[in-house]
């Protein structure tokens, strides 16, 4: 049977992690043949008796449940840094410590990257869904902004997020891209793995949720119900990370630029050119508006992306 290893990074989550912990217990996985799984927790320095919860759980499932203590990095740090001391696997998955696994949320996952698997030999592949927003209690929550349908691609990844990485599955291919050196800047883990997904592999977004993504306020990226506070939200981020796009590109470009040069995949080639263009164009004006004519850089929702382009039009990304 493959095996799959479960990547959990902590930070003072002992109020919800006992219910996440049995959620990925009871994975369907195994029962179904298709990946034995394991969990590694780093704990990211909590101060509010964590430690015993995971203490209590690996003494109990000595098989299934490691966990190493870290000092505070903050949650992107963390799980790279649990990503770079992974167990050899077949697959992988990010866990966060206050959410509610649905039974088949794995097995769906391993299935699909199975599927992709078939058609992209030694690709790095991601299959990640879209979250049900549940309360603190996991009473799902009322969603009243626009989600539209998912288009994954390069060309958005560049300039916006749809990854929610306590939604991923993964192959080792991609666990290794992610690792071999990690960048000094980037937005977000998850959004790192969607670039190189895109860029260099494949990906797959299910519309079905298989998580309840709970939001208590202390989440360190939550999600809005409501339009207005979504649109308050959306403003405020594009005006923080006003040149966080074109950084993290750059970045990029530094660490797999070998990649580009050695490829012989056209699709390679071709997103090789547009993230070369995305960071030129914080140079030339010129370039910035063959950027916006192309059509291939694009948010997902169709006002984010009009406000978009004038963004880039003027510099700002």
């Amino acid at each position: 049977m493959e095996k799959l290893q479960i990547l959990m990074s902590c930070y003072n989550g002992k109020k919800y992690l006992k219910e996440q912990m049995d959620s990925i217990l009871m994975q369907d996985c195994e029962e179904k043949g298709l990946a034995q799984a394991s969990v590694l927790v780093r704990d990211d320095g909590s101060s509010d008796g964590t430690q015993s919860v995971l203490e209590e759980y690996s003494r109990k499932y000595p098989d299934k449940i490691k966990w190493y203590q870290g000092s505070n990095k903050g949650a992107i740090k963390s799980f790279f840094d649990l990503m770079a001391h992974a167990d050899s696997a077949d697959y992988y998955a990010l866990a966060d410590q206050d959410d509610y696994w649905m039974p088949s949320k794995m097995s769906t996952g391993i299935k699909k990257l199975r599927q992709m698997a078939g058609q992209a030999d030694e690709m790095p592949l991601l299959y990640c869904c879209r979250p049900a927003l549940a309360d603190k209690n996991l009473k799902l929550l009322p969603v009243n902004v626009d989600n539209p349908e998912m288009r994954p691609g390069f060309g958005n990844a560049l300039i916006e997020n749809i990854v929610t990485g306590c939604t991923t599955v993964f192959n080792d291919k991609l666990r290794q891209m992610a690792v071999k050196k990690i960048p000094q800047f980037t937005t977000m883990h998850d959004r790192w793995m969607y670039l190189i997904a895109t860029c260099f592999g494949r990906i797959y977004y299910d519309e079905k949720p298989y998580i309840l993504y709970r939001q208590h306020g202390n989440n360190a990226v939550g999600k809005n119900t409501e339009k207005l506070a979504e649109f308050k939200y959306r403003i405020k981020k594009f005006q923080k990370d006003s040149d966080s796009s074109s950084r993290q590109a750059l970045e990029f470009l530094h660490i797999f630029n070998r990649e580009f040069k050695k490829s012989r995949n056209h699709n390679v080639k071709y997103n090789g050119k547009l993230l070369k263009l995305f960071i030129y164009g914080k140079k030339h004006i010129t370039v910035r508006r063959k950027l916006i004519r192309t059509g291939k850089l694009y948010r997902q929702r169709y006002l984010d992306n009009q406000i978009f382009k004038v963004l880039i039009l003027f510099n700002i990304y």
